[in-house]
């Protein structure tokens, strides 16, 4: 995809936008009358203005990286085709600048780190058995166009996710979709698959593998939990919203 931040800003801004604001109600309506037990907790304070300075100059430097990077790209001129690339090295360099290096490697979760580099390769074992892999071809045996499309890689993205979790399914996944025809020009296929990925951990808790990492940090730093179901309950809800957003917004778009 060319240009694919700015692309991503341009097709999804607005409806991220409108989602963000019917969120509050949905939640507010499921959770009408509940009070925080004891009363509302205390807000950490900062421990380090000046290290949370560099850390938000770091951010809005590889965001500014990234508009710029796609501009040079619609230019016609050199720029980083890895993207990825960019907010790595911003990162690095922020961390020279920190007050303590050492406490901030110190401060990394490194269980979540290798969480996620040992999740990307089961799941990559398990795709390459063939199973999810069928599944796929069960689910989307082809490309299609219009509404049908978008709806169809919608629901097969949002069902595989909670499967192999939003991060890896779509690692996987767009060799699938270039495969059955989806290509450069598709892309309302391409921004469906982001967004109903993104959203899948909406769903359950198992779309997205940030619930697990929050619902472990509620657990241990605050002894509560949330259960399966009760997830499932509101997010079922949250997730149907979402998808009418969205998959209207591309389809008049791009459709």
């Amino acid at each position: 995809m060319e240009a694919p931040f700015l692309t991503f800003v341009k097709y999804l801004a607005i409806p991220t936008l409108i989602n963000l604001l019917l969120l509050p109600p949905i939640i507010m309506a499921f959770y009408r009358g509940a009070a925080e037990p004891g009363g509302g907790r205390e807000r950490p304070q900062l421990r380090d203005r000046r290290d949370a300075v560099i850390a938000a100059a770091g951010l809005s430097t590889a965001v500014a990286a990234l508009v710029v990077n796609d501009l040079l790209e619609l230019r016609g001129l050199p720029h980083v085709q890895n993207v990825g690339f960019i907010p790595f090295v911003v990162a690095a360099g922020t961390y020279l600048f920190v007050r303590d290096p050492r406490e901030a490697l110190r401060g990394v979760e490194w269980g979540t780190v290798i969480f996620f580099i040992s999740m990307f390769i089961t799941m990559y074992g398990v795709w390459r058995s063939g199973l999810f892999y069928w599944l796929a071809r069960l689910l989307m045996p082809s490309a299609t166009s219009g509404m049908v499309g978008i709806l169809q890689i919608s629901a097969v993205s949002l069902g595989l996710s909670q499967l192999l979790s939003n991060v890896p399914f779509v690692n996987l996944f767009i060799e699938y979709m270039r495969g059955i025809g989806y290509g450069p020009g598709s892309a309302w296929a391409w921004l469906t698959l982001a967004y109903s990925s993104t959203i899948a951990g909406n769903l359950t808790l198992l779309g997205a593998a940030s619930n697990i990492i929050v619902l472990e940090s509620l657990e241990s730093r605050h002894g509560r939990t949330i259960s399966f179901a009760r997830f499932a309950e509101v997010g079922a809800l949250v997730t149907l919203v979402n998808v009418a957003v969205y998959s209207a917004f591309i389809y008049l778009m791009l459709g």
